[in-house]
């Protein structure tokens, strides 16, 4: 059969049609390639540029975190499950988030192995950690709830404030707020391990009951956000302790003072409070009597009166707090720290 010439054009055209067709693809096809390999080498980049920074990037700080017990040294138990295994898994999510916010982390163990108890402060010190926290878990025959911490016995203002923070954090989690105590739940004249061979701010923290249903689900289901209070409550600490110029209008070292105060039972709110009227009336003696040498000796001496009632405070507030320290001792039957 003969085709007409319309026909052979159409056929033509067709041909044509589907020859475009093809090269249209073919492009498309070059150009997803093309920018595949583009985001491929765009991805690669970045990361190669990020690693370098992070290695050239100092740390801010560097926080030695110890989970309780392991290998051959469970802990407490309640039936099947043990407190070195909620230990690590509640101390691995903490490097986490502490990594993430720019700290250096060394631990005493990173999978279930036994680690002596004094070995921890030690290692503490040898790698120039500037906090320790060691996390445990508690256990009572009967009754006991919630969250407390133990730290040394000298009762040293920069640990008080470490286990302050994180007590207060875990506390907005859900658990029942107890309180910081320095020494061992036996002694006030004695010290945990994990305390008394380390040589920076330190506390052992007891993240709830083992023994009680309730701490035991909300250290289950909860797990990630404790982990991020835990650690939110280290950065919060070191940013106090290490880093008072990040406040540059003065509000970081009024901040400071608060968080302190909170963790000493107000004492140091109470100082801050009795220096600041101090101030002000040696100020006002001092315009008034500026031409006289017996104004500033009566300012000398307001200024010495109120140091006098500033240190009877603290010292009052002291043994305040270290008898309500040792007051709940007697809420626990036995505590997996000793």
């Amino acid at each position: 059969m003969q085709l007409t010439d319309a026909e052979i054009r159409e056929i033509l055209r067709q041909q044509k049609i589907k020859k475009k067709r093809k090269l249209r693809t073919r492009r498309r096809i070059t150009i997803l390639i093309v920018l595949v390999l583009i985001a491929l080498a765009v991805y690669f980049i970045k990361g190669q540029i990020d690693t370098i920074v992070a290695e050239n990037t100092p740390p801010r700080g560097i926080i030695f975190i110890d989970p309780g017990h392991g290998g051959k040294d469970p802990g407490s138990g309640n039936g099947a499950r043990y407190e070195k295994e909620d230990t690590l898994r509640l101390a691995l999510a903490v490097r986490t988030y502490l990594e993430e916010a720019g700290f250096q982390v060394f631990m005493s163990h990173t999978e279930d192995e036994d680690v002596d108890r004094i070995r921890r402060g030690e290692m503490a010190n040898e790698c120039g950690a500037q906090l320790m926290v060691s996390i445990h878990r508690n256990k009572a025959d009967t009754g006991g709830d919630g969250v407390e911490a133990f730290i040394p016995k000298d009762n040293n203002a920069e640990s008080r404030l470490l286990g302050t923070n994180i007590l207060r954090n875990l506390a907005a989690q859900g658990f029942t707020l107890r309180s910081v105590r320095a020494g061992t739940l036996q002694s006030t004249e004695e010290d945990y391990d994990e305390n008394a061979y380390s040589k920076m701010p330190s506390c052992l923290v007891e993240v709830g009951f083992l023994s009680n249903m309730h701490d035991n689900e909300l250290f289950d289901n909860n797990l990630e956000n404790n982990a991020k209070a835990i650690a939110n409550a280290i950065d919060d600490t070191f940013r106090t302790l290490y880093e008072p110029a990040a406040g540059t209008d003065g509000t970081t070292d009024g901040s400071a003072g608060g968080t302190a105060g909170d963790a000493a039972s107000g004492e140091a709110n109470d100082t801050a409070s009795s220096e600041a009227n101090g101030s002000a009336n040696g100020t006002a003696n001092s315009v008034q009597d500026t031409s006289t040498e017996a104004g500033a000796a009566n300012g000398a001496a307001g200024t010495s009166t109120e140091a006098g009632a500033q240190g009877s405070a603290a010292d009052t507030a002291s043994g305040t707090s270290d008898t309500s320290a040792q007051a709940g001792t007697a809420d626990n039957t036995s505590n997996t720290s000793g």
